[in-house]
């Protein structure tokens, strides 16, 4: 009986050998195999960065503008630039328009307090792409009130073409 257990063994050894090499010779080489796109596989962190930073830096632009209320001096569509400064943990410590800008000077003074209004910035669970100067653009909202505003930065859009 053991001498027909080990021929069943060394056939079963010897099947798993063929499958392997079935598969082997019909399966593409690794170089025409195309790679796992960047943040699809998250359990290796340095796999996460790309997809961390965009997150990080489109939470830091919806908490601005939530606080953010432009003048009506500010046409629908606006851009701006920010230089900030932060530290450890979402507190500013500098923040400034620079080019390209196309908000008026009351638009710029109310985006600079709506950052210092949304501090402490996002930092927990964003260490790892936390950066301490950064460049961050950011595009004037349409306001809810499509009576007043929308309406009227339309028109003003429109002639000042």
């Amino acid at each position: 009986m053991a001498a027909f257990a080990a021929a069943r063994g060394s056939r079963l050894v010897l099947l798993g050998v063929v499958v392997a090499m079935a598969v082997a010779a019909f399966a593409p080489p690794a170089a025409a195999r195309r790679p796992e796109p960047m943040g699809s596989d998250c359990s290796q962190p340095e796999r996460c960065l790309p997809q961390n930073q965009l997150r990080y830096y489109e939470l830091l632009r919806e908490n601005i503008l939530q606080r953010w209320r432009p003048p009506s001096s500010v046409a629908a569509d606006s851009t701006c630039t920010l230089d900030l400064r932060q530290l450890p943990g979402g507190q500013v410590a500098a923040v400034q328009t620079v080019a390209p800008c196309d908000l008026d000077e009351a638009g710029r003074s109310s985006l600079l307090a709506a950052v210092w209004a949304a501090q402490p910035l996002p930092y927990e669970g964003y260490e790892q792409v936390f950066k301490r100067q950064l460049r961050l653009n950011l595009r004037a909202q349409e306001p809810d009130d499509a009576e007043d505003g929308k309406v009227k930065r339309w028109w003003r859009r429109l002639r000042e073409r």
